[in-house]
């Protein structure tokens, strides 16, 4: 556990006193889900592409390997490829209301829903300076995080290799807690940031911290099945 380590790289935008983007749409838009939209998660796995290889005037087509779990389905992005519960909830653009910040590009919730609080999972891009690290990036966020989140506690932090494990991308998977509003529930968050291209993509699984161990095993599958494209 590293909760008491002080962070010291510079968050790569201003510090937003009302929260980050992603944990403005794990929080503020779902808790309650006051309106056709109250809590997302999302998930995500990686994708097996086919190739057509051509020899003597013969062409034999592989068949892609569809990998995803049976009890889940394959959400995929432009991007990036995730996999969901097939019983969940998935939230596009075009569901969300306007008080969901623009840099989400996508969300799962539980079906099962929480008066309290319920599971989600979200997706969420935003420009970077060109060159930063997904290291930094991961580190950048959530110094930015430690500072909006009422009693925020790191719990862990989980090197992550984003891909294959000695040339994939290097990053983080951090879980911490905090809430709000000093008012509000505190919610237990799973973190993980990528750097790419001048771009920085953001996944926050989140839920209660007493949340049943299957739907934290849900979330934890999820984030760890995310891979670009």
């Amino acid at each position: 556990m590293q909760g008491d380590e002080e962070l010291t790289q510079k968050p790569y935008e201003p510090v937003r006193r009302q929260g980050s983007s992603e944990i403005d749409t794990a929080l503020r838009v779902f808790q309650r889900f006051p309106s056709r939209i109250a809590s997302i998660l999302l998930i995500s796995l990686f994708s097996l592409v086919g190739f057509t290889a051509c020899f003597g005037g013969s062409t034999d087509e592989e068949i892609p390997v569809d990998t995803t779990p049976p009890a889940y389905l394959k959400y995929d992005h432009s991007d990036f490829s995730v996999i969901y519960p097939k019983d969940w909830e998935i939230l596009s653009t075009s569901d969300f209301t306007s008080n969901v910040p623009a840099s989400t590009v996508i969300a799962f919730r539980n079906n099962l829903k929480n008066d309290i609080f319920t599971a989600n999972l979200n997706i969420s891009q935003t420009e970077i300076t060109a060159g930063t690290t997904s290291e930094d990036f991961a580190l950048q966020t959530l110094n930015t995080e430690k500072y909006n989140l009422v009693s925020f506690t790191e719990l862990s932090r989980e090197a992550y290799t984003l891909g294959d494990e000695l040339t994939g991308e290097k990053s983080f998977i951090v879980t911490f807690q905090g809430r709000k509003t000093i008012t509000e529930s505190l919610v237990q968050f799973k973190q993980l940031c990528i750097a790419r291209n001048g771009y920085g993509i953001i996944i926050t699984a989140a839920s209660l911290p007493n949340e049943e161990q299957s739907v934290v095993m849900m979330l934890d599958e999820m984030l760890k099945s995310f891979t670009l494209k």
